[in-house]
């Protein structure tokens, strides 16, 4: 697939907005806590949380979309969430916004993601809500644009991440979108 994302980098901050503040209160992170902005970009989202002195390292495969991460000051690590380059149970909380439906393996990708939790870490996930007229437009848009794209609805999602061990703590659906916390027991 060629990397739509490298070339949307320089426009992606004007085009969406980091999600709400209140929303990431959830994760309850912390100064000195590590999270992982998985899919990140641009950034957009870790940025919002370093203000609250917390460390954070965007993970995206597209090199353009790392390069105005690190613009910002942001660590950043290029690699797939099906094989992310961590050790097991070393983060505070990760951060995936707008990004799972994009991921190629999504039970790897989970799998993944609550590995390198820390027990009691928090995942903060915010999807398209698949069951909403305008996100079924843009997935139309999105395969035929080939993006590959694989949109699921709050069963499909909450299922890849308890058959981890995952919890699902606190969800929300607002303004065509899911936002979920799933917890590391």
């Amino acid at each position: 697939m060629p990397d739509v994302f490298s070339w949307l980098a320089p426009l992606y901050d004007r085009i969406f907005t980091a999600p709400d503040r209140r929303a990431l209160s959830w994760l309850d992170v912390r100064e000195g806590q590590l999270i992982l902005d998985v899919g990140g970009g641009t950034g957009r989202v870790s940025k919002v949380l370093l203000k609250d002195g917390v460390k954070a390292v965007v993970v995206d495969l597209s090199p353009g979309m790392l390069i105005q991460a690190r613009k910002k000051g942001l660590l950043v690590c290029c690699a797939r969430v099906e094989a992310l380059p961590f050790a097991s149970e070393v983060v505070d909380a990760v951060i995936v916004v707008d990004a799972f439906h994009h991921f190629k393996d999504h039970a790897t990708a989970s799998k993944e993601l609550i590995r390198v939790l820390k027990r009691g870490g928090r995942l903060f996930l915010e999807e398209p809500d698949i069951t909403n007229l305008v996100v079924k437009l843009i997935a139309l848009g999105e395969k035929l644009l080939c993006m590959r794209s694989r949109f699921y609805d709050l069963a499909a999602l909450t299922s890849f991440f308890s058959a981890q061990g995952g919890n699902l703590i606190w969800f929300q659906r607002k303004k065509g979108f899911m936002r979920l916390i799933i917890s590391r027991p």
